[in-house]
């Protein structure tokens, strides 16, 4: 289950894992798998293609479900989507 704890040390290592795993205390260890964060991966993903339009409406509303499962709360999904838009403003998809 992600929280904004997990989004918050995803977010201060960049997305970058090999930097995580080698510069991560035992907080963010234990705060953070490497599970959670190629969930992280993925959500994020899916996040900017459902923004895009490129997915159907089923595929949409799949996901939506599939975000509350993965997420502990709203706050938390909120936290995901700034997190995806920042991902998006950065590589300049957006």
């Amino acid at each position: 289950m992600l929280t904004i704890a997990k989004l918050t040390t995803y977010a201060r290592f960049n997305g970058d894992i090999d930097g995580w795993a080698r510069a991560a205390d035992s907080d963010d260890a234990a705060r953070l798998t490497g599970s959670d964060w190629y969930l992280i991966d993925e959500l994020l993903t899916n996040l900017a293609t459902v923004a895009s339009g490129r997915d159907s409406a089923a595929i949409a509303a799949n996901f939506k479900q599939r975000l509350r499962a993965c997420t502990a709360d709203e706050p938390t999904r909120d936290a995901l989507r700034a997190l995806a838009s920042e991902v998006l403003q950065q590589s300049g998809a957006e």
